[in-house]
């Protein structure tokens, strides 16, 4: 098979030598690159010529591959179609990993993971795959906060009221359809068949426990549940969610306890743990959420206390790194606590390290002692 890449400048030449190692591997053929800078024109990546757009027409290949995110992909899969590529020759860049974890695993008796490769004969590769089929979109119309002039959508707590959701005045996550502004999907990961479900019918928050929620970025998954927890922390060091956060937050007094630094297993700096946080507990009920980019087997060792002095839920994320799940059951386990995983697998397409690693991840480490 003939590949030609479109270059753009979201991915920097390593990523360019992974793939081209990938292709080489696997028997197939790099043609060159199609550049959409001018001044990148004729010139080369990694010895493979870089050519101008003008020579789409000419350049004889079996698929063209857009080098960006999926979600930028299919954003941009319109316009490029329109430069004269046939739909059937587009495919992200992903199609090549698809190609060489189609060759992996091919003999992996795993169910999931076969009807993953099953889909994969009719579908791009994704991060949830086959998971989210039948899933429909939603959408929540944004309206302007007249005092602050942030965005927010009305948004419904399990406890069926309904409480404003702020956002960054520059979201990105914002969508303009038909003269509206909208937010879409915003449970689309925690829907049933997710593998990144925080919460299942026998794994979830009761009246009265205690939120610790880590990684809380709009902060859906607290305002969820805020009506019938008795406390929440709130662990957010991302500069950009701190006053819609606290706009979403506000009327809820003392029961809310912001803390804008990353949890990890040392207070120093811009560091602190869940146990410094928490401070003195014994046998409460808490539920702990995290899902922090990785980060999740330090604030797991930071929150020692907590977990053996308490009785605790835990939703860890464990998709990041490679050995995230096995390090996180590692260490829940080490406290006592029992664990299991979440449906299904994921294929993290946003690790750079995936082109190397080319593996199924584990969405979810669930811990209850």
């Amino acid at each position: 098979m003939r590949f030609v890449i479109l270059r753009t400048p979201e991915y920097g030449q390593d990523v360019y030598k992974r793939v081209i190692e990938l292709i080489e591997k696997l028997g197939h053929e790099l043609v060159g690159f199609i550049a959409f800078d001018k001044s990148e024109e004729f010139t080369s990546l990694e010895n493979y010529p870089i050519y101008p757009l003008s020579h789409l027409s000419v350049l004889e290949c079996d698929k063209f591959l857009l080098a960006a995110s999926l979600n930028k992909y299919y954003l941009l899969k319109p316009a490029i179609l329109k430069v004269g590529i046939p739909n059937e020759k587009l495919s992200p860049l992903f199609y090549v990993l698809q190609l060489a974890m189609e060759k992996k695993y091919e003999d992996i008796l795993d169910p999931t993971i076969q009807k993953t490769l099953s889909w994969w004969k009719n579908h791009d590769i994704d991060v949830f795959n086959q998971h989210m089929d039948g899933v429909k979109d939603t959408l929540h119309e944004i309206h302007i906060d007249e005092k602050s002039g942030l965005p927010y959508i009305n948004f419904e707590s399990i406890g069926g009221k309904v409480h404003r959701m702020y956002y960054p005045k520059d979201a990105g996550e914002i969508q303009e359809i038909e003269g509206k502004k909208y937010i879409p999907n915003i449970l689309r990961e925690q829907t049933p068949n997710s593998p990144h479900l925080y919460i299942t019918k026998k794994h979830k928050i009761d009246d009265g426990d205690i939120l610790i929620d880590a990684g809380v970025c709009e902060g859906n998954f607290a305002l969820r549940h805020i009506d019938i927890v008795s406390k929440v922390y709130l662990f957010e060091p991302d500069a950009r969610w701190l006053e819609p956060l606290h706009h979403t937050f506000d009327g809820f007094g003392d029961k809310v306890e912001f803390v804008s630094k990353f949890v990890s297993d040392v207070s120093k700096g811009y560091f602190t743990t869940v146990d410094d946080v928490i401070g003195r507990s014994k046998g409460k009920n808490y539920f702990l959420k995290m899902d922090i980019e990785g980060a999740e087997p330090a604030a797991l060792r930071g929150a020692k206390k907590l977990l053996t002095e308490n009785k605790v839920k835990v939703s860890a994320c464990a998709y990041h790194n490679s050995f995230d799940a096995v390090e996180i059951k590692s260490l829940l386990q080490s406290y006592g606590y029992k664990t299991s995983t979440g449906n299904g697998f994921m294929v993290f397409l946003y690790d750079p390290n995936i082109w190397q690693t080319m593996d199924f991840r584990k969405g979810m480490v669930y811990g209850e002692n």
